[in-house]
């Protein structure tokens, strides 16, 4: 009996010291994890092993070479082997969403955040977890990830860290607040000039339906029967003629919270049909191209930029966009954008700016569940670098000295006018991972004029869309909440209206059909969010 206890004793104790010694183990392993300890330095802190990572995006890689001196300095610095996986932007969402289900996900990816979808996929596991202290380790990236105002938010609902959306602006903000950068517009000056149209920042539709009505009358450009008045595709429709009158027209926007406390559908308010019928009567009096609808990505803006056919086109409100409209025009017209384009905005009839608050986030960078510990940090590694100032400029600017200089506190470009350092170094990473948006600010490859022009109109959304209430801003118990009844009722907006303005009859009984149509898909979504949200 007494050596049955002695030997319990040993026993148990034996089994305590094993129990430490897991622990001591797991600890230490999770300590690895959260501070980054598997990824081998040298003593001059150049990295040990040579990785191959993989990574999936959007940045069309087809004509860059990587191991040109601009790639090479970078993978170099990070001892890393690419394995691009180029992803087409019209597959983009369908690609990632097969490759995340079927557990082949690149190390990481650029993937266009969708809530519901990331709800699902961190549910299952889909995505890596990051270490709990992840921001300890690199904390310039938490910085700007925590800039997104999404990062944190998504934090307390899903109880850590699996997604780092992207930081449209991080150290350039040019307004606040900040509105979408759509809903500017360019217009031939010279042309505008000729019909005596007056040049100012913001026009309503109807102003600028009387000056595609005086270019159509007088073609004061000579282009005759190619003159396409107002080079609109479906998607400038969408957001020129119907939310320069109803920011609740599109779909990051749709639902809404209204004055009484309650959730409301924005394409059923009867100023979206204000908006139709502004452009249901452009289409008729063939102000628009008669096939504008069919119009993919850039149509609209080659009709201004390119073949010179048009007197009105949709921009865009980064610096960049003007840039590339510079150079366009330059090429294929021989004309110089500063003597012929004006910038100006959109606004509804009341003279108000509507859009969308701009969130501080487009697109995200994901991991694959199986990505190795070493590889997650040399990625992050990388990631938390390239958002430092040097490292921007870099990214953005290329070689000090050789592609840029700074004199008196400004930044100077060197690289030959009208070019930028993707024409020298294509297929760049798009800065990895704040956003070019934010550089572009700054950016001196960029012309001087069309950067304070942004700014500028930046500026005056800020003022013409807080006057009144105009601004749709941004409703985070909307954009996180997820249902089954949310996503169904995810409709292509811009198709929707398109339908409607070319359907034969009378356009407000159509669009009523229409509004009571879709009352079942969303009416159980109205329901779900006032239960939820509605004070």
């Amino acid at each position: 009996m007494k050596a049955n206890k002695m030997f319990s004793a040993k026993t148990l104790l034996l089994l305590a010291l094993s129990l430490v010694m897991i622990l001591v183990t797991a600890c230490s392993k999770g300590s690895e994890s959260a501070t980054g300890t598997a990824d081998e330095k040298n003593e001059d802190g150049t990295y040990t092993n040579n990785l191959t990572i993989s990574y999936a995006g959007i940045t069309d890689i087809s004509k860059a070479n990587l191991q040109d001196k601009f790639h090479k300095t970078f993978s170099d610095k990070f001892n890393i082997t690419w394995d691009y996986n180029y992803v087409d932007w019209d597959s983009w969402g369908e690609k990632l969403r097969l490759w995340i289900n079927s557990g082949d996900l690149p190390d990481f990816a650029s993937w266009n955040y969708v809530n519901g979808d990331a709800m699902n996929y961190i549910d299952q596991g889909l995505f890596y977890k990051f270490p709990d202290d992840w921001k300890e380790r690199w904390p310039n990236a938490a910085k700007a990830y925590e800039s997104t105002g999404l990062g944190e938010r998504l934090e307390e609902k899903v109880g850590g860290t699996y997604v780092l959306p992207r930081p449209v602006y991080f150290q350039n903000k040019p307004a606040d607040p900040l509105l979408n950068q759509i809903g500017v517009i360019a217009i031939r000056k010279d042309w505008a000039e000729k019909v005596g149209f007056e040049l100012k920042d913001a026009y309503t539709v109807t102003e600028l339906m009387e000056f595609a009505k005086l270019i159509k009358e007088q073609d004061p450009g000579k282009v005759g029967n190619q003159l396409i008045p107002m080079s609109f595709n479906a998607g400038d429709i969408l957001t020129g003629f119907v939310m320069s009158n109803n920011a609740h027209a599109r779909v990051e926007s749709a639902f809404y919270k209204g004055e009484d406390g309650k959730y409301h559908w924005g394409p059923a308010d009867e100023s979206t049909l204000t908006g139709l019928k502004l452009a249901q009567q452009a289409y008729k009096e063939g102000l628009l191209d008669p096939e504008f609808y069919t119009w993919k990505n850039s149509e609209g803006g080659d009709a201004f930029k390119v073949t010179g056919t048009s007197a009105i086109a949709g921009l865009g409100g980064l610096a960049s966009y003007r840039q590339d409209m510079d150079t366009a025009m330059k090429k294929n017209l021989n004309l110089n954008s500063s003597d012929v384009v004006h910038e100006a905005l959109i606004v509804g009839e009341d003279g108000k700016y509507r859009n969308l608050e701009q969130v501080n986030f487009w697109s995200s960078i994901v991991f694959s569940p199986n990505v190795s510990q070493e590889k997650f940090e040399r990625i992050m590694d990388m990631i938390d670098y390239s958002v430092t100032e040097d490292a921007q400029k870099f990214l953005n600017l290329g070689f000090e000295g050789e592609d840029w200089k700074e004199e008196n506190g400004e930044l100077a470009s060197l690289l030959p006018e009208g070019t930028t350092l993707e024409d020298k170094y294509p297929g760049r990473f798009e800065g990895l991972y704040v956003l070019g948006d934010d550089f572009s600010v700054i950016n001196p490859a960029i012309k001087k004029e069309f950067r304070d022009r942004s700014v500028e109109l930046y500026k005056e959304k800020a003022s013409l869309s807080t006057e009144g209430g105009a601004m749709a801003t941004y409703d985070w118990d909307f954009q996180l909440y997820t249902s089954k009844a949310k996503d169904q009722a995810n409709f292509t907006y811009e198709t929707e209206y398109a339908n409607l303005i070319l359907q034969d009859g009378d356009l407000e009984t159509n669009w009523k059909k229409w509004v009571e149509s879709k009352q079942s898909i969303v009416q159980p979504v109205i329901d779900e969010l006032n239960n939820e949200f509605a004070k």
